[in-house]
């Protein structure tokens, strides 16, 4: 998602972007060696190669040395915030977004980085004032819905998918969280599985919609079929601990102790992993 948020073409500097698009870090950082001049573009394309080589530390030095030289670059500041959040360090991304806010009070990309950064710090009510705010932005949908649901706001994601739908037709995420929001409101079993037919017709490798469909059919007393759905959930995705979770209970109705208590050993190694605290950036941004 982070990538995303920061992606921009510089003009001369394009065939490097694409170069960092492409995951292609190494050419990327060869071309900006080989280049003579070193303008802002020029850091900001660093940061985003040296945090591509996981090296955060000279990402977030690159970054800050385009807003040193451009204190209004909001592909800097941009590319800054995307280094704190994928680091699981919001509270400085959301400083960068409120400064950057404050020169750029209309940039979407901003706003989203603003409101994703109160997401991760699950200051929910601030989160869900500015995402809303994004329409009709797919991540700031992504974000928005998947509060509602944390929340148990099942009416506000039912609202908010149904218009999602209305916008974006073909686009999965649409379909997964109106299933979502109307299982979590007891709806019928066969039109949440319905809903979760589109989202799954839509991209098969998004392993959440799998694993609704197995938490449905379980709860429909269809232990066989959920087996096979949340089987494949966890094989696209093996820290879905839920998905885990609601396997174990269906090898449990199917009298498949063995498997059952692997599954639910799985869970117990997901939520320690879940409890220990994030590897967050050490170190803060210089003083200004």
């Amino acid at each position: 998602m982070w990538p995303l948020l920061g992606l921009l073409l510089f003009g001369d500097w394009a065939a490097i972007e694409r170069n960092v698009a492409a995951g292609k870090f190494r050419e990327a950082l060869a071309q900006l060696e080989a280049s003579g001049e070193r303008p802002a573009v020029w850091h900001v394309l660093a940061s985003k190669v040296y945090d591509g080589l996981n090296d955060p530390r000279r990402a977030v030095e690159e970054a800050e040395s385009a807003l040193a030289i451009e204190p209004r670059n909001e592909a800097a500041h941009l590319q800054l915030g995307v280094i704190f959040l994928a680091r699981h360090t919001p509270m400085a991304a959301l400083e960068v977004y409120r400064e950057a806010e404050d020169l750029f009070p209309d940039s979407l990309p901003v706003r989203l980085g603003k409101g994703l950064a109160f997401k991760e710090l699950q200051v929910w009510d601030e989160a869900e004032s500015v995402l809303e705010r994004c329409w009709p932005n797919p991540i700031a949908f992504d974000a928005l819905a998947t509060i509602y649901l944390h929340r148990k706001k099942f009416d506000e994601a039912r609202t908010l998918s149904r218009r999602f739908i209305k916008h974006a037709v073909n686009d999965f995420r649409g379909w997964y969280f109106l299933a979502a929001a109307e299982d979590g409101l007891l709806q019928s079993p066969g039109e949440v599985k319905k809903l979760i037919g589109e989202a799954v017709g839509r991209n098969p490798r998004f392993a959440a919609s799998h694993a609704l469909l197995g938490k449905v059919l379980l709860r429909e007393g269809k232990a066989e079929q959920a087996v096979a759905a949340l089987g494949r959930a966890v094989d696209l995705r093996p820290d879905l601990t839920q998905a885990h979770l609601h396997l174990a209970q269906a090898f449990q109705q199917l009298g498949r102790a063995q498997q059952a208590s692997h599954e639910f050993a799985v869970v117990r190694e997901l939520k320690l992993k879940e409890a220990q605290p994030f590897e967050s950036l050490k170190y803060g941004r210089r003083q200004k």
